[in-house]
């Protein structure tokens, strides 16, 4: 069954660019320490800060976990961690990230990708909440996705449902990620800038960053009227670094309303924000066991 409402979670997200550790209850998060993904250093070196991390929130004393849920860039399937991009997580082929952290922490650990996370936290918690069925995408360092389909996440048969940043064989990634703008941005001959800039320099009238923004926009759009069409959610919740960037989620929108009226969905903005993910993972780690949320979507 699931955990008491009150019983506090030991939540992690790990991500291309920031570890994040918190004590989560509900939608709260009691407390939190953060930094930069030591990525280029290997998964043992993330999971050693995690741990680090996660020690500390332990003896602060504000809450007594007993259990962990973690949210991780990458396919997770039965605790193990395969990078869908190699190049922001490299190392993490077939990872057994649950075995490692069940070992340190000794706490009983679940996880899942971490979009997957940020969209049942948002269904459970955030902009989803009162909708049977919604797309959450993460517009940040990668572009990433999760499904909630009648009331469940759907992970789907080996834990690829939503990672819609890989569709068409990842052009949305190349073109709509933060990595992306600022890798785009250098080849037009603006090197330095991340991608906040470049959106910064497109409100702004710089006509080669608006084109820059407006391609990433429109990429987007096209891949949601393809989810339009195959899944129909009723909603999709925009997060993300860049994904909640107003000027961002404004070119969005208006790629959208740009599109064919016949496969438009409503875009609406993270509630969460960066918390969407932590929230998520402590909600699955609830979950685990229960018979009314099983493993990737299996029918009951």
């Amino acid at each position: 069954m699931p955990i008491a409402a009150e019983q506090a979670v030991l939540a992690v997200d790990i991500g291309g660019t920031k570890v994040a550790v918190a004590l989560v209850r509900g939608a709260e998060v009691l407390a939190l320490e953060q930094g930069r993904t030591p990525a280029a250093a290997g998964p043992d070196a993330v999971v050693a800060k995690v741990v680090v991390r996660a020690r500390r929130l332990l003896v602060g004393g504000l809450a007594a976990p007993d259990r962990v849920g973690v949210a991780c860039a990458g396919v997770v399937v039965d605790g193990r961690v395969r990078a869908m991009s190699p190049e922001l997580l490299p190392g993490w082929h077939d990872y057994p990230l649950v075995e490692r952290l069940r070992a340190e922490i000794e706490l009983p650990v679940s996880a899942l990708n971490d979009a997957q996370a940020a969209a049942l936290g948002e269904a459970r918690h955030g902009a989803g909440r009162g909708h049977d069925s919604l797309l959450f995408v993460t517009v940040s360092t990668g572009v990433g996705g999760g499904l909630v389909l009648g009331g469940r996440l759907w992970q789907g048969a080996t834990g690829l449902a939503g990672h819609v940043g890989h569709m068409a064989g990842g052009e949305l990634e190349r073109v709509a990620s933060g990595t992306a703008l600022e890798r785009l941005a250098a080849e037009a001959g603006h090197v330095g800038l991340g991608a906040r800039e470049v959106i910064e320099e497109a409100e702004a009238g710089a006509g080669w960053a608006l084109r820059l923004v407006v391609g990433a926009a429109d990429a987007l759009a096209r891949a949601l009227a393809d989810v339009r069409v195959l899944v129909d959610p009723e909603v999709v919740v925009l997060g993300g670094g860049v994904g909640l960037n107003a000027g961002f989620r404004r070119a969005v929108v208006a790629a959208v309303e740009r599109s064919d009226p016949r496969t438009r969905l409503r875009v609406v903005p993270a509630s969460l924000g960066a918390a969407a993910g932590l929230v998520g993972a402590a909600c699955w780690s609830g979950d685990q066991g229960s018979p009314s949320t099983l493993p990737h979507g299996e029918p009951s």
